[in-house]
């Protein structure tokens, strides 16, 4: 730090913290670090992340707030950086802080203080050199000299020339042998993450899914996405509709496929795909109820208790007891509502050997209609105990007593799921999971009754 302050004399240092002044000012003192102006936390002022302090700051030192750059470690200092409206550097030690940070999006993530040093005492010698670099290596790659390419992407990417450590890494991914020492991979692509360039970040999270590590990758895909990368739009889009329990994905992914739509013909298919799908979830919506916490649809309120024998609860029974009428009164409700590209799948018996159920003959009933039947695809092997006689209820239970047979037919594929009646929503939450697991592109949930 004081290496630091020493290469930048002649600049202006302010400091805002959100800790109290008699702990900040002292602290400062004992460790000899100059500044023009200390804005501490105040009790009765908006304090970071709003923009306040930052604002007073610049004023006490007499400079507008757009000349200013501001360094923290924490969300709040980005927030408060870009509500204000000055350069925000985020402060990361590990990869693991570079990642919590990366989502904040600030100007530019350092590692320790020498880049910072380097970003505010060298950085325009510095930036002329590896942009010359890099137009260099661009010039040789046209010629088809891989050689100097390579060899100027190096010359670059040492200066600091964010897109050449990216394309400097993907030279290497796909020729590992001209790795040598010093040379990372993993550190080029987070050193380009680190200037905030989209197609790293991007890169990474194929990096990561290519490692079965999909939070990780769909973090980065996100990043991107915000960072306007028409690839990751498309590829978090996609793995958004595919992650189990995720709230709001079908609106989410549409609302990135619609984005990326506008700069490429790819996402074309996908979004017509999600259209059809949206809108057929809101003709649901115009015809039965919606279980928002759960996400689930149902067609009528269930009343399990006898005495309440009123006519969709015993209609229900009499799905449960394979009586034809009931069996077609439902299958005549559901069939109109479905196109001819839905997979019918449903939910089996808790007893592995009871195949022929009411709510499978109204699958088969609606696949004659329309769709596709995908009634032999979610097959339970191993019975576990009805949760209405006292079975655990919880997703878990379910999805290790399951498998899923003929995955072709709902590979890439919208995928309705019935199920004759739901309580916790945790037995059709257990299909969604493995159906998306096995390939599914999208599952709507739909039981005839939900437990009242």
């Amino acid at each position: 730090m004081h290496l630091l302050l020493q290469s930048i004399q002649n600049k202006k240092i302010g400091i805002v913290t959100n800790a109290p002044y008699i702990y900040a000012e002292p602290l400062l003192k004992h460790h000899g670090i100059r500044y023009d102006a200390l804005i501490s936390y105040e009790k009765n002022q908006k304090n970071k992340p709003y923009p306040d302090p930052l604002f007073r700051c610049a004023q006490h030192m007499n400079v507008h707030i757009e000349h200013c750059i501001y360094v923290g470690n924490e969300p709040t200092d980005i927030a408060a950086a870009k509500a204000a409206g000055c350069t925000s550097v985020a402060y990361a030690n590990t990869y693991s802080e570079v990642e919590q940070l990366l989502v904040y999006m600030p100007h530019l993530i350092i590692k320790n203080f020498s880049d910072l040093q380097y970003t505010l005492t060298e950085e325009k010698h510095m930036q002329k050199i590896a942009r010359e670099c890099f137009e260099q290596a661009l010039e040789e790659k046209q010629k088809g000299n891989s050689w100097g390419y390579f060899r100027y992407l190096n010359e670059a990417s040492d200066h600091g020339h964010g897109l050449a450590q990216y394309y400097l890494a993907k030279v290497l991914r796909k020729n590992p042998h001209l790795l040598y020492e010093g040379k990372n991979i993993r550190d080029l692509l987070y050193g380009a993450v680190m200037k905030m360039i989209p197609e790293a970040v991007f890169e990474l999270g194929q990096l990561f899914e290519q490692e079965n590590k999909w939070e990780k990758a769909k973090h980065f895909y996100r990043v991107a996405a915000h960072m306007d990368y028409a690839p990751a739009q498309y590829f978090f889009a996609k793995m958004k509709l595919r992650t189990p329990f995720s709230r709001m994905k079908l609106h989410i992914a549409h609302h990135w496929l619609k984005m990326c739509s506008e700069k490429t013909g790819k996402a074309i298919p996908l979004l017509n795909q999600v259209e059809k799908i949206v809108q057929f979830e809101n003709d649901l919506k115009q015809h039965f109820y919606y279980d928002k916490g759960n996400e689930n649809f149902f067609i009528c309120n269930y009343l399990s208790n006898e005495k309440y024998e009123d006519e969709y609860s015993m209609r229900i029974l009499g799905v449960k007891g394979r009586k034809q009428a009931d069996i077609a009164y439902f299958s005549e409700r559901i069939s109109p509502l479905v196109s001819d590209e839905i997979v019918i799948c449903c939910f089996p018996s808790s007893d592995h050997r009871n195949i022929l159920t009411g709510i499978r003959k109204i699958a088969q009933f609606i696949a004659q209609e329309k769709g596709i039947d995908g009634t032999d695809c979610l097959v339970r092997w191993k019975s576990r105990e009805k949760s209405s006689y006292g079975g655990e209820r919880n997703i878990q239970s379910h999805v290790q007593t399951m498998k899923v047979f003929q995955r072709e037919k709902i590979v890439g594929k919208h995928v309705l799921l019935l199920d004759d009646v739901t309580t916790s929503g945790s037995s059709l939450r257990a299909g969604e999971q493995l159906l998306l697991e096995a390939g599914a592109l999208y599952v709507t949930k739909l039981a005839l009754g939900k437990t009242k």
